[in-house]
């Protein structure tokens, strides 16, 4: 069902502190994570935004780091959580990652 819906490579950026704008995440999370390929940015539920990524690369990349500063154009700076897309997945608790 993932590969149908294009959720094979999703990764859900949670963001505990407020957020800059829906535009500007578009434009900057793939300039500061360094993704090569396309991403689609879109927002999931409060604090919550989807992101998939066309490449598998840019989904381990993302993944590889525990936690992202976001930078805004004012300069403020917005810490970003990846956390793995499933249909498990529950907006209110809180998820811990382990090396598996």
């Amino acid at each position: 069902m993932n590969i149908m819906e294009n959720l094979q490579y999703a990764v859900i950026g949670k963001f505990s502190y407020g957020w800059p704008e829906l535009d500007e995440l578009r434009r900057t999370i793939p300039k500061q994570c360094n993704i090569k390929k396309a991403c689609q940015i879109g927002l999931l539920r409060h604090r919550h935004v989807l992101m998939r990524f066309e490449l598998f690369e840019d989904f381990v990349n993302i993944m590889s780091k525990p936690s992202y500063y976001i930078t805004d154009n004012a300069g403020f700076y917005y810490p970003m959580r990846p956390l793995i897309y499933d249909k498990k997945f529950r907006v209110y608790e809180e998820t811990s990652q382990a090396m598996a």
